[in-house]
């Protein structure tokens, strides 16, 4: 990882929550595993069937689908499956609490803000998706509290 800081090479970590197996306990283990990965930046996404996939197959085999959409009106992921001991909005706030705990800690907020500081284009850029950021956090917030499945 040092070398590829040293290279200018930015490192991205992508991670899926909601594949099966998933529990509340390999959800941490997965952000303590991407803090310790510590990547320049993140990406945590949904899991979602598609027909004909064998992940489609299993899901209803074991009742795990839901007949929820993936997404809301604007796109942004939303689960259509839950299992036993998670459901779908504790993976929603599961992937609120990892952005939140990845990208407010000290050491990223100082790598994130150094480069703003020097780089115009760097602050435009940060300052857009602070914003989107927020407003989807405030969004996620209200779907994961809710905890109804309307």
């Amino acid at each position: 990882m040092k070398s590829c800081k040293k290279l200018g090479i930015l490192v991205h970590g992508d991670y899926i929550f909601g594949l099966p197996g998933e529990t509340r306990e390999t959800i941490e283990r997965t952000i303590k595993f991407a803090e310790e990965l510590d990547c320049e930046t993140i990406q945590v996404s949904i899991a979602h069937p598609y027909p004909g996939t064998s992940f489609n197959d299993y899901l209803l085999k074991h009742g795990y689908l839901t007949k929820h959409d993936m997404s809301d009106e604007l796109g942004h992921q939303l689960p259509n499956i839950q299992y036993p001991g998670l459901n779908r909005h504790e993976i929603v706030d599961a992937v609120e609490d990892f952005y939140g705990r990845y990208y407010f800690r000290p050491r990223i907020i100082y790598r994130i803000l150094r480069k703003a500081l020097f780089d115009k284009t760097e602050r435009n850029r940060l300052f857009k998706e602070a914003r989107e950021y927020l407003t989807l956090r405030s969004k996620i917030k209200k779907f994961a509290k809710s905890g109804a499945d309307s």
